[in-house]
């Protein structure tokens, strides 16, 4: 684990919203500090009054696809299903969608081409108030990814035949969020407040998993980058996000990142991911329990460190070529980018106390390092219910 990385990813949670804030963050922090550790009282009735009166409304809880951006008190939990749905299409080069002959013309050794992708995540969400101010969570989450491609062979007079297309799919646990939310800063009379994540992700997804080979059946391979379950190694997970509330409305700006620790037994760190949202939300119904979401979203998403030497370094057939070289989806330097984002959605409190939650995301911008696949959509839906 570096734990250098570690540092700088806290270090950096830290320092980008705190020019925003109206208080020095890292004194906020020590009194934070002093007042848990010595059990001074603090007004935690009022605190939980404002709590109550707020969390019952629906636009106190983020976005459908967003997380940590709302707390417990301490003798409250809450249990929350979510589901998400990516879909993807269409090989990009950058900002450029490419066919499948001019991925073929422009990168000569493809063989297989990737041409649809779906991945979805079924997760399990707990949550528990430790106190007024620090709400502790776990999220395990199970993952089916499916892929499609064409595989194409050479007709031995230079030209490339495409074959029958195939699907591959590949199931299983996925990495284990985990952490904490930290409430640094609450102003009662701006009805804003502050809310640093604490979180890590354990490594429980497998990388190592094996599908037959779309150029020869006989063969098994190694799943393609994105087609696996997990990062493969320990990953930080430190954010910040900041709520205003008004009388029928709410903002709130997220600064949510992914931070490889180290590398993977595989000999590869994936993509670090720095994720900035900003969303509004409105309640627009007369009983106050509708309430629509308009979100932007911003990521960055770093190159590979290193690469796996079983798609990048085994060759086969005539000439030799890699799995990594046939097959842009397991490139390992076709990876990162930038991105931006619009999601809109509903949230409906329902008269049991519990919460439905669903957004609708799509791509505004996609700028691409080297040859992926392109998202065509993204869909978040959740019920949650705290008691």
């Amino acid at each position: 684990m570096n734990f250098s990385r570690l540092l700088l990813a806290i270090t950096f949670c830290g320092i980008s919203t705190a020019a925003s804030a109206e208080i020095s963050f890292l004194s906020t922090i020590q009194n934070r500090l002093d007042e848990i550790t010595s059990n001074r009282p603090s007004d935690h009735i009022a605190t939980r009054q404002m709590k109550a009166e707020k969390y019952s409304r629906p636009d106190t809880h983020a976005p459908a696809h967003l997380m940590g951006a709302h707390l417990h008190s301490p003798d409250e939990q809450m249990i929350e299903y979510k589901y998400m749905n990516m879909s993807m299409s269409g090989l990009f080069n950058g900002q450029t969608e490419l066919t499948n002959a001019q991925v073929l013309d422009q990168f000569p050794m493809t063989m297989v081409v990737p041409e649809k992708m779906n991945m979805e995540m079924h997760m399990l969400h707990y949550m528990k108030g430790w106190t007024d101010d620090i709400t502790l969570y776990v999220m395990p989450m199970w993952i089916v990814n499916t892929m499609e491609m064409t595989p194409y062979m050479d007709n031995g007079m230079g030209m490339k035949m495409p074959m029958a297309s195939q699907r591959r799919t590949n199931s299983g646990f996925g990495d284990l969020p985990f952490g904490a939310l930290w409430r640094v800063r609450s102003n009662e009379e701006e009805n804003t407040e502050l809310i640093l994540n604490i979180g890590f992700s354990a490594p429980t997804g497998d990388i190592d998993g094996t599908t037959t080979s779309p150029m020869n059946p006989m063969m098994q391979i190694e799943y393609p980058y994105p087609m696996r379950l997990g990062a493969g190694t320990w990953m930080a997970r430190p954010g910040i996000t900041w709520n205003k509330y008004q009388e029928d409305s709410s903002v709130g700006v997220q600064l949510q990142t992914n931070i490889a620790l180290g590398k993977s037994d595989a000999g590869y760190a994936p993509s670090d991911t720095y994720r900035l949202n900003g969303w509004y939300s409105k309640i627009f119904s007369e009983d106050k329990t509708w309430a629509y979401t308009l979100r932007m979203e911003s990521i960055w998403a770093s190159d590979f460190q290193g690469v796996d030497p079983q798609l990048e370094t085994m060759a086969m057939g005539n000439p030799p070529m890699t799995i990594a070289q046939m097959n842009p989806a397991a490139n390992g330097s076709f990876k990162g980018g930038q991105f931006l984002n619009f999601g809109y959605g509903m949230i409906k409190s329902l008269k049991d106390g519990s919460r439905l939650n669903f957004e609708i995301t799509h791509p505004v911008h996609q700028d691409f390092h080297g040859l992926q696949m392109g998202t065509d959509w993204t869909i978040a839906a959740s019920w949650s219910k705290s008691y």
